[in-house]
């Protein structure tokens, strides 16, 4: 921090105003070099461990990120247990820590910025046709990335775990590790009860604080006039209808999993961080695993030793990778590339993920929308840095969100969720700079722009919430260094694309109400190359569109699925063991039987929470495994 303050500014002129302009830029000089301290994680110890690569670990935790940033805290709270925790990336970058500023870091370091293989009927207006999948390579991971969003998912989603055979997974069973997770201010307690919402965890959740449109407010009331409800907060009973967001940030700042679950140990002398650190191979003999095979940011290659358990959280595509590389998966794909096999499970196989389509564009003429000025970026990054307020503390229009069933509008349990997003029509450089890091070919991308520029624009994506169909990870080679083979294979299932054309049908309803015609709201014409031959506003138009545009939500699912030991789909039982290896488990995301109602960060760091007590629960009772 010296070194970012230490500037002498010298001046002929005198009296005070050298002093205070001084002071101004020590200020802006010390609060920018506060965003992102590598000294507020826990140190590399890579160095120290090589040195005693013949000790052992109790626990050895295979990726940094939503789920292992957890485990670590958590199993490290046992002083006589020793636990490792291996990340490939290294720590948050300053931008990481603003809220507005989350897609800037896609395709920069901390992303691995995977590509979806080649799909006939998908990402179609995509560079190469190829859709882009962001996931952190960063301490914290995709909490680190993400749009910050916390929501639960619904309480059928984790019932419907349970009811296939997956005990203790219902929703009773894991709202109290939601709660042991998060914090939620005073206020909100006291208005909202502590049932749904914890008060003591590490993980802050605040209400989205910023937006700078009322469009929010209209959309909420064209909803209720419909006769969906306003929803005060998600992550109570209620779910249908549409209401603000809340996310994993406090006084302005990301609150990821790294910061909330292991700053406040940084100094545990029982937690060792490995960063930059590749885990090659799980080592296994007899059937148990006994260590991890990893790739040194040095270029050394070491094996260390776990006399407990290993623990992949690596995500549903590395979690799957590593398994793959370590002879556990489908026998017949592991063959192909001379790994011998020792244990036939179907890793990989049950991808899911929701589709986002970037949405229905509604036009509308905003006479109160100050038009963007040259000094906007610098005045916000000004409140920003001075008093940690303003534009970039939060995500813009994305601050609020809708949940409805479009095929059973009776229903409580939503198949589509909308997020919102705003363009101003002096401002589509931003919105082109938007659809290039979501891969759009140049062609797709200014023919969109280009049918954006008369008037402000507000766009309506909705999630497809539960996707029936079903993608799969495969290796692309015996290399570790190599990437996986990511096929998705969305809107292969006819009934994923009707869901998403009632979507449009939905929103079309709303252009009746009062609320969008007193805006003079009226849905977009939007060009787009290839759909040509369809009549704008027929369902071959809107079909063609999404095929051309949706992409993947980042959140992938069900590669390692939980599940009963005689069904098929299943690699880990409920207690999140793989099934044939001992002392090997896998707790993150990849173990979703289904993917949830929502974004899924918040249901990762509960699978971790609850992974966590699961390994306290067995080790300190029976001290095997």
């Amino acid at each position: 921090m010296d070194s970012c303050v230490a500037h002498n500014c010298s001046s002929p002129i005198s009296g005070t105003t050298p002093v205070v302009f001084t002071q101004l830029i020590q200020t802006l000089i010390a609060a920018q070099c506060s965003l992102g301290k590598i000294e507020d994680y826990p140190p590399d110890r890579t160095w120290e461990i090589m040195k005693n690569v013949e000790e052992s670990f109790d626990f050895i935790i295979v990726g940094g990120g939503s789920a292992g940033s957890v485990l670590a805290a958590r199993l490290s709270e046992q002083s006589d247990w020793k636990v490792l925790l291996i990340e490939a990336g290294t720590y948050p970058s300053a931008i990481s820590s603003v809220p507005s500023q989350y897609n800037e870091l896609w395709g920069s370091k901390e992303d691995y910025r995977y590509q979806h293989e080649p799909q006939r009927d998908f990402c179609l207006g995509m560079v190469n046709k190829r859709c882009l999948w962001s996931g952190g390579k960063v301490l914290g991971g995709g909490s680190t990335i993400n749009g910050m969003i916390y929501i639960y998912g619904n309480k059928r989603d984790f019932d419907n775990w349970e009811a296939e055979g997956n005990e203790g997974w219902g929703y009773e069973d894991v709202l109290p590790y939601f709660k042991k997770s998060n914090n939620y201010p005073r206020e909100t307690i006291d208005k909202y009860g502590d049932k749904y919402l914890g008060r003591d965890g590490p993980l802050s959740v605040r209400l989205f604080n910023y937006s700078s449109s009322i469009f929010h407010e209209v959309v909420i009331k064209a909803a209720e006039e419909k006769g969906i409800p306003r929803v005060d907060i998600f992550n109570t009973d209620q779910y249908i209808g549409f209401g603000k967001l809340h996310m994993t940030a406090d006084k302005g700042r990301r609150v990821s999993a790294a910061t909330a679950y292991l700053s406040p140990i940084k100094n545990r002398k029982n937690l060792y961080v490995m960063t930059s650190t590749r885990a090659d191979e799980i080592l296994i003999k007899d059937n148990r695993a006994t260590g991890v095979r990893v790739l040194v940011n040095n270029g050394s290659t070491i094996e260390l030793k776990a006399s407990k358990e290993v623990i992949l959280s690596a995500g549903a595509i590395g979690s799957p990778k590593l398994l793959m590389l370590s002879g556990i998966g489908p026998k017949e794909d592991l063959e192909k590339f001379k790994i011998q096999c020792k244990a036939d499970l179907p890793v990989g196989k049950y991808l899911k993920d929701h589709v986002v389509w970037h949405g229905i564009f509604l036009e509308f003429v905003n006479q109160s929308h100050a038009r963007n000025n040259l000094f906007d970026s610098q005045d916000d990054a000004y409140q920003y840095l001075t008093r940690n307020e303003g534009a970039l503390t939060g995500l813009d229009e994305l601050d609020f969100s809708g949940f409805i069933n479009v095929q059973d509008p009776s229903s409580i349990y939503p198949d589509i969720q909308f997020l919102h997003a705003y363009v101003s029509q002096d401002d589509n450089s931003t919105l082109a700079r938007t659809l290039d890091r979501f891969g759009l070919s140049p062609e797709t991308r200014d023919s969109i722009v280009n049918s954006t520029k008369k008037n402000d624009i507000f766009f309506m994506s909705p999630f497809l919430l539960r996707p029936k169909s079903i993608g799969e990870v495969k290796l692309r080679s015996k290399s570790p260094a190599d990437s996986v083979r990511l096929f998705q294979r969305h809107l292969t299932d006819k009934s994923d694309i009707e869901t998403l054309l009632k979507s449009v049908d939905f929103v079309k309803r709303l252009l009746d109400t009062e609320a969008f015609k007193n805006f003079g709201v009226k849905i977009r014409n939007i060009t787009i190359p290839g759909c040509d031959k369809f009549e704008f506003d027929s369902s071959g138009y809107w079909e063609c569109f999404i095929r051309h545009t949706a992409f993947s939500g980042f959140h992938s699912v069900g590669t390692v699925r939980m599940g009963t030991p005689e069904n098929p789909k299943t690699v880990v039982d409920f207690k999140l063991k793989v099934l044939g290896i001992d002392q090997l488990r896998v707790i993150d995301a990849s173990i979703m039987p289904e993917v949830t109602s929502g974004n899924i960060n918040a249901p990762t760091m509960m699978i971790a929470e609850k992974g966590a007590d699961l390994i306290k629960e067995f080790w300190i009772k029976t001290k095997k495994f």
